[in-house]
């Protein structure tokens, strides 16, 4: 809890820009303003939840980059924009 008494939400998604291929797989992550390669996609997963309140639709992708940085990050199929989600 916050000082102020309200709860605030620990590892938010903030916006990334990544470069996909055709099939919608992260190949490049821009960090701290520098493009970053993909090494390799580990994971990939889909999530479709909360339709009775507001939808969420997303599909995530656990990375490696070349630098050996781990990395998870999603595409929000509802805004058409991707997120990393920190550790």
């Amino acid at each position: 809890m916050t000082l102020s008494g309200k709860l605030r939400p620990l590892n938010r998604p903030r916006p990334v820009r990544v470069q996909a291929d055709k099939a919608g797989r992260p190949m490049r992550v821009q960090l701290k303003g520098q493009w970053r390669d993909v090494g390799s996609v580990l994971d990939q997963w889909r999530i479709d939840d909360e339709w009775w309140r507001e939808p969420i639709s997303r599909t995530y992708f656990s990375l490696v980059l070349e630098s050996g940085a781990h990395l998870t990050a999603y595409y929000d199929l509802m805004e058409d924009r991707w997120y990393q989600q920190p550790a």
